[in-house]
């Protein structure tokens, strides 16, 4: 039945970080949403995951480019909103929806370039990536489409976001 595809999905070695791109996806979103067209703090904001399905650990990255004067309400802004993507403001199926439309969109369109190929391809063979196979390139759409708001809402209430323990830092450039 259904039980066993999903619990078959989610034990693919690609879906961890399908819904880790997932996530990074809504957040941008989330992100750009409030710092940007709502609050009006910064020109750009973006949130990355680093390499959280393939070691113990891992980080992530929120990036805004703002005006020095509106440098300390624009990481508050993030900070609330990662929070609120945690607590209150929690991921909807229609954030979903759009990060898959997403996702599968940019994949179709990087299947195009060589060096997707070649990106994609590399380490295939090696044993020090044992999950990485073929079926990383197979069955990525199919994994994209399986992802469920609870599987991105998991991944979510994994990061570290206590102020106490997270590291911030503000950069001046020019």
């Amino acid at each position: 039945g259904g039980g066993e595809l999903d619990a078959a999905l989610r034990a693919h070695p690609l879906f961890p970080c399908i819904a880790l791109l997932l996530l990074q996806e809504v957040l941008n979103r989330r992100l750009f949403s409030t710092v940007r067209e709502t609050r009006r703090l910064t020109y750009d904001a973006n949130f990355h995951l680093t390499s959280f399905e393939t070691i113990m650990g891992g980080w992530y990255l929120v990036t805004v480019t703002a005006k020095p004067e509106l440098a300390v309400a624009a990481l508050e802004a993030c900070e609330e909103t990662l929070l609120a993507a945690r607590s209150w403001d929690k991921v909807t199926r229609d954030n979903l929806r759009s990060a898959q439309f997403e996702l599968i969109s940019k994949h179709q369109g990087a299947m195009q370039t060589n060096k997707h190929w070649v990106d994609m391809l590399a380490g295939l063979q090696l044993d020090e990536i044992p999950s990485k196979d073929i079926r990383s390139i197979t069955d990525f759409v199919d994994i994209v489409q399986s992802v469920k708001v609870e599987d991105v809402q998991r991944m979510l209430e994994c990061l570290e976001t206590d102020k106490k323990t997270a590291w911030t830092c503000i950069g001046v450039s020019g």
